[in-house]
């Protein structure tokens, strides 16, 4: 009995041993498996897993516009450069959905426009449905970028009504 503690006693001596060995630095390991080819240069620590990017939110599509009857000086005629860009209202519209799903109705758009035709400006008059920051923010940006309407004969405010539907 008394040699059979003492194997016991060595066996477990010898695990806890094994188990208290730290593992061999990571550079020795480099080390080694750049001098010696084999099985030894298999052994690699294991990258970490990279997570997935966030998801992009979903654009909508499928969204309408119609343009109602512009306000304009005299003599002047917006409405074409606007209906040429229904498209471009349309893409503002469905990123407005993005954020703000239930997005639709009427909004008009000041829009302030210089003597040469480029737009300066584009608000939204109080009140309508569809009076999102997003929106008005997009369709500025399209509207100094893009629109060009015919000189105006000085400065020109117009105001657009525009009906979004999903």
């Amino acid at each position: 009995m008394t040699m059979r503690r003492t194997a016991t006693a060595m066996i477990l001596g010898g695990l806890v041993g094994c188990a208290s060995t730290p593992p061999p630095a990571t550079s020795a390991l480099a080390a080694d498996s750049s001098s010696a080819p084999g099985p030894a240069s298999a052994t690699t620590s294991v990258p970490p897993v990279a997570s997935a990017p966030p998801a992009a939110p979903v654009v909508p599509t499928g969204g309408s516009v119609m343009i109602g009857d512009i306000n304009a000086p005299k003599g002047f005629k917006p409405k074409p450069v606007i209906d040429a860009l229904a498209g471009d209202l349309v893409h503002c519209y469905d990123e407005a959905r993005a954020v703000t799903p239930d997005l639709r109705g009427k909004v008009t758009l000041r829009i302030l426009i210089n003597e040469a035709g480029a737009v300066l400006s584009v608000d939204a008059e109080p009140g309508g449905h569809a009076n999102d920051p997003g929106l008005v923010s997009c369709v500025n940006d399209l509207m100094k970028a893009s629109a060009h309407f015919p000189k105006p004969g000085g400065t020109a405010t117009v105001l657009a009504p525009l009906v979004f539907r999903p």
